[in-house]
This record gives C-alpha cells, sequence and structure tokens, in this order.
C-alpha cells in the first residue's frame, strides 16, 4: 500500500526560499494528527522529500511507528522557490496553469511533465525497495497532485484544492484512494 502525504504546514520565512522553510508549530500538530490516523494502516517505511517541512513531518509520522524516515530527492515538489507562495490568488492561478500546460515551464524550474516523471520515478523505486510493505511518501502538494490526477484519473486542480497541509492519499489500488485530513 502506499500513502502519500503532504507535509504540515510550514513556517513562512520572507527572504528564504519556499524549499528552505521549516514546519510551523501547526505544521507539527498536523503531522501528530495525521501519524495517529494512520496507525491502522501499519505504516512499516517513511521516505521524505529533501526539504525540511517534509523532513520534519517525516519525522513525526516515522517516530510514531518506532521507524526512522529515508530521504529521497525525487520526491521533492516541483522546483519553483520564485513562486507568488504569499499572494493566495496569484498562486493558484500559477498553479491552474502549470496544470493546463504540462509540457511548458510554467512555475520554476521545470515542467509540470517533468516534475511528474521524476516524483513518479521516485516513487517506483521506493516502492521496489520497500515490496509488500505499507509506504509511507512525505511530499508536496503540486508533484503529488501530478501523480494523482495521471494515475488515478482525478482533474488536477479541483483535487489540488482539496489536499490540505497534512492530508494523506491513501492508495489501495488504482480504484481504492481517498484522502485523509488531519
Amino acid at each position: 500500500m502506499l500513502i502519500l502525504v503532504k507535509h504540515g504546514a510550514p513556517r513562512l520565512e520572507p527572504g528564504t526560499p519556499p524549499s528552505q522553510w521549516t514546519l510551523a508549530p501547526e505544521g507539527r500538530d498536523q503531522a501528530e494528527r495525521i501519524a495517529g490516523k494512520l496507525a491502522d494502516f501499519s505504516p512499516s517505511a517513511v521516505v521524505s522529500s529533501l526539504e525540511p517541512k517534509a523532513i520534519e513531518t517525516a519525522a513525526v509520522i516515522a517516530g510514531a511507528f518506532g521507524l526512522v524516515a529515508e530521504l529521497d530527492a525525487g520526491l521533492g515538489e516541483q522546483r519553483n522557490d520564485e513562486g507568488p507562495f504569499t499572494d493566495a490568488v496569484r498562486f493558484q492561478a500559477a498553479v491552474a496553469q502549470m496544470f493546463a500546460r504540462p509540457r511548458d515551464v510554467v512555475m520554476g524550474e521545470e515542467s509540470a511533465d517533468e516534475a511528474h516523471a521524476r516524483f513518479a520515478g521516485a516513487l517506483e523505486r521506493q516502492l521496489a525497495a520497500h515490496p509488500s510493505q505499507t509506504l509511507v511518501a512525505v511530499t508536496h502538494g503540486r508533484v503529488m497532485t501530478l501523480w494523482a490526477s495521471r494515475r488515478l484519473g482525478l482533474d488536477p486542480m479541483p483535487f489540488w484544492r482539496t489536499l490540505t497541509l497534512g492530508a494523506a492519499l491513501v492508495v489501495a489500488t488504482d480504484a481504492e484512494w481517498r484522502v485523509i485530513d488531519p
């Protein structure tokens, strides 16, 4: 089984690239709550992107199950430290364009197609390294949505909007999945 977790709420740090943001106290609370809700799935491995907010989220989840989180650079967000992260309207418009024009570099340094290929490859690598286990991968909203929309046949923008910080996407099969909020 695969469980994708969107990192908890970050501490917004003006002047610091978003890829370097850490968890805010509410993000740690979200990680603790989602860990509790994942207990029924008996996670046996936790892996995280290299971003501090994801690493911290993964550490909380892994710790709840007596595990140590591994790191995988391929699970990182679409590379974009220049986006309009503090203006919600502009940010949502940019994300919509990124989903609508997946071949083009709309945000940051890679297209949606490139980000998806990197992320999907990382998931395949991690699932192969943890066969017959429940793998929790702590990651980010846009790449999680790119993968889910293509793998599960979801409309990306509405799905992205439903993913709260700290939410988990539990994927049993391509036809059997659900989102759990923290």
